[in-house]
């Protein structure tokens, strides 16, 4: 998704109306409209990356771009919701969670759509959301979804009962539309980030703190295996978690495999 389609998304959809106070409410959104259009484009066209800035801030700018990204898609499900009628009924599912605290399961993985050649990203993970969203409804299970709409690296946080959560692992990870599956964290929680069953995308300062945790993970990850010389991340079995209650990285060790070879 470009800064153009941005644009042309945050820019439409305004609709006419006789109301004074109507009239008055609506020449502040456009106006508002307007000025977020003015700072896509002037971002665009102004502002040059420069790769010399280091990595944290490099991963502020991607965050809050991707931040851009997730806030647009919550608006085109919340939207195509309403216009077929489903926007009520699932206020109307959405409950409470009255779980015990001990039942209280979370597992954290990443993964990488698979994006056909006529798709991007955003329109793979988006029919995704929608399905998770009945799917967890009816299994009680609450969570949320990161997704790179560049590359289509996504990070989703599920939470429930341990027995459903797991489920639901086993089956993702044979699901076709994703590959590279990696459970990150798997944890026993008192409380749940996520008040009702469902999926959401990343919108919350807490969902975006997870988000930029993983990603200085999965990059102190990289820095360790190019310092030691291993060549990839699949060769890293045990990797100090960082405060996770469980980590799994995947793979088999190379120096695992040469000490079997002796």
């Amino acid at each position: 998704v470009g800064f153009g389609g941005l644009c042309t998304f945050i820019s439409g959809g305004v609709r006419s109306t006789s109301s004074p106070s109507a009239k008055m409410s609506l020449m502040r959104e456009e106006s508002l409209h307007e000025k977020t259009k003015n700072l896509v484009q002037f971002i665009s066209t102004n502002l040059e990356y420069s790769s010399t800035m280091d990595a944290e801030a490099a991963l502020q700018i991607y965050v809050n771009l991707q931040k851009t990204a997730s806030v647009l898609m919550n608006h085109q499900i919340r939207d195509e919701k309403k216009s077929k009628g489903e926007d009520s009924k699932y206020k109307s599912v959405s409950m409470k969670i009255t779980v015990p605290p001990k039942l209280n399961y979370r597992v954290t993985y990443s993964s990488e759509l698979i994006i056909p050649k006529d798709k991007n990203a955003f329109s793979v993970a988006i029919p995704i959301v929608n399905f998770a969203t009945k799917n967890n409804e009816a299994l009680k299970i609450g969570g949320m979804l990161f997704c790179d709409v560049v590359d289509g690296k996504v990070i989703q946080v599920l939470e429930g009962d341990k027995m459903t959560v797991m489920g639901l692992i086993q089956k993702i990870k044979f699901d076709k539309r994703h590959k590279n599956m990696e459970i990150i964290r798997q944890e026993v929680v008192k409380e749940r980030q996520y008040s009702q069953w469902g999926m959401q995308f990343a919108q919350s300062d807490q969902d975006w703190n997870v988000v930029m945790d993983i990603i200085r993970l999965q990059q102190a990850r990289k820095g360790l295996v190019k310092a030691r010389g291993f060549g990839s991340f699949d060769d890293l079995t045990d990797i100090p978690s960082q405060g996770i209650t469980r980590s799994t990285f995947g793979g088999l060790s190379s120096m695992k495999t040469a000490f079997n070879k002796k």
